[in-house]
């Protein structure tokens, strides 16, 4: 048992040192700063145009969290909760495809 303990966490320390370099690769190196910012600017600039309507979204009347359940809303989660449940069981898959649709 001491020796999994130990090579796992080798393991760990291993993969951390590697992420670590690789951050500092790509912080380091201007070219990849560039690539990377390049990568994000799809998510930041519609970002910083709905800045403005963020707070109405979140909290005004047309927001889409609902702010009561009822007993149709309660038992609808519980049998798509057991129905992913079941369906990942069998096939021995990550319930995340089965979830976010439903």
């Amino acid at each position: 048992m001491r020796g999994l303990y130990e090579a796992l966490m080798s393991a760990s320390r291993a993969h951390a040192k590697w992420e670590l370099e690789m951050s500092n690769n790509i912080i380091k190196n201007r070219k990849h700063l560039l690539i990377l910012a390049i990568m994000m600017l799809p998510l930041v600039i519609p970002a910083i145009g709905h800045a403005a309507d963020l707070p109405y979204f979140i909290g005004g009347k047309s927001a889409f969290g609902p702010s009561h359940y009822n007993p149709t809303m309660f038992y609808g989660s519980m049998a798509v909760g057991i129905c992913a449940g079941l369906i990942t069981g069998c096939i021995g898959a990550g319930g995340g495809f089965v979830i976010t649709p439903a």
